[in-house]
């Protein structure tokens, strides 16, 4: 698998997409059957979430297990806490069927599913083909058919992208700041070296030079005699 591997699991319905853990059901809060998402659909029309083959729908009509062409097997579970009546819902595809993501899978009577009591939170779950993978779920509203609510990618470049963007957090200068800091440094000091060097290079200057020099020599002279008188005694 190479680093460039990324697939994109769309939003099988449109709604917001929440937390797995969210839906009132143990068995896909706790992910028992494999990580994932869930929809909270506007609408009753589902779409299929891969291009790929779906190869399991349930008797009531209210789960679908698809393959994507790489192996990625994914379920879709319409509403949970009660049994839905088949009458409310119209399938538009077969066990066995090829599909392309964004084809229509089923609709159903989402008012009148609600008021007889199921809750429409839709699991969309990756449950099988994720050996040397992960999955970066997405938040906030999709578009059923075109927003991906999951995207798997390659897990060892996850891991070093994680790395990376855990090393930019720190705050480390980089490289280039730590050279403009040493330009800036030596921007400094060599002006001061050529106020210096002005200093020098201007003859009005070396009057106040030697006077000091003078006077720093005659001070010394009268230190020292002081000393040796002091010694002396």
């Amino acid at each position: 698998m190479g680093e460039e591997y990324k697939v994109s699991i769309f939003a099988p319905m449109t709604g917001q997409v929440v937390d797995l853990g969210k839906v009132p059901d143990p068995i896909y809060a706790d992910r028992m059957l494999g990580d994932g998402v869930a929809i909270v659909p506007e609408d009753g029309t589902m779409f299929s979430p891969i291009s790929g083959y779906i190869n399991v729908i349930a008797e009531d009509k209210h789960a679908f297990g698809f393959t994507s062409d790489d192996g990625l097997e994914v379920l879709v579970h319409f509403g949970v806490n009660s049994k839905l009546v088949p009458e409310c819902c119209a399938v538009h595809t077969s066990i066995n069927s090829r599909v392309q993501a964004g084809d229509m899978i089923a609709e159903f009577d989402l008012e009148k599913l609600k008021a007889m009591g199921v809750d429409p939170i839709t699991p969309v779950i990756i449950c099988g083909g994720l050996e040397g993978k992960v999955i970066r779920p997405a938040t906030g509203h999709a578009q059923a058919g075109s927003g991906a609510v999951i995207t798997v990618v390659d897990a060892e470049t996850a891991a070093k992208q994680a790395a990376e963007a855990e090393n930019a957090g720190k705050g480390q200068s980089s490289p280039d700041d730590a050279g403009e800091e040493k330009t800036a440094g030596k921007k400094a000091s060599g002006h001061r070296e050529s106020e210096a060097m002005e200093f020098l290079r201007d003859r009005k200057n070396w009057p106040v030079l030697i006077g000091g020099f003078v006077g720093l020599t005659v001070a010394l002279v009268i230190i020292f005699v002081g000393l040796a008188m002091l010694i002396g005694h």
